[in-house]
């Protein structure tokens, strides 16, 4: 993956709300933090901005410690107004735990090949299971956004109600993901 125009353009300018929505966006593409979030993250500290730039104090909204779709896209909903390392951390922690980098994937971002698709099981065997999980999730939580923005601000007619629609789509959509990927 690599870094986007728009995170680019926000670092050139240190728009710092910019920066945040962009890195909080690449979540949503790589939920375990190990392929777009990172070149994401480097990049823009190796552009002069600083870890203390990118964070914003925390709002000590409590945060729970499970490890399920629900919570991590609670968690994921409120980094989007509370942009806080506790938060982000939190996320990694639960984020790499449900989505776990399969042995090809590590293997093809050393070597340049092709992810086969396959997923290793718990017992070390390789399985033919698809990431269909998590794009549910990662589907109800953009369209969730999008939608609730989109109404919110239709309604409204202001950016607040844009962002508040945007945030309660997300939660709603990405519960709506996580049942799904129980079926």
């Amino acid at each position: 993956m690599s870094v986007s125009e728009k995170l680019k353009k926000a670092v050139a300018e240190k728009d710092f709300v910019a920066i945040r929505d962009s890195l909080w966006s690449r979540i949503a593409l790589d939920p375990n933090f190990t392929n777009g979030f990172a070149e994401s993250w480097e990049y823009c500290l190796n552009s002069g901005i600083s870890e203390s730039d990118l964070y914003e104090n925390h709002d000590n909204r409590p945060m729970s410690d499970e490890i399920t779709n629900e919570n991590f896209s609670a968690l994921c909903g409120e980094l989007s107004t509370n942009f806080s390392k506790e938060r982000l951390n939190k996320i990694k922690e639960i984020g790499r735990k449900l989505y776990p980098p399969t042995d090809e994937k590590i293997r093809s971002q050393t070597s340049g090949t092709q992810n086969s698709g396959q997923r290793r099981t718990p017992t070390g065997s390789a399985s033919n299971k698809s990431d269909g999980d998590s794009r549910l999730l990662i589907a109800g939580l953009a369209i969730g956004a999008i939608a609730g923005g989109l109404l919110g601000g239709f309604i409204f007619g202001k950016a607040v109600a844009a962002g508040i629609g945007a945030i309660t789509g997300a939660a709603v959509g990405g519960a709506a993901g996580a049942k799904l990927s129980k079926k």
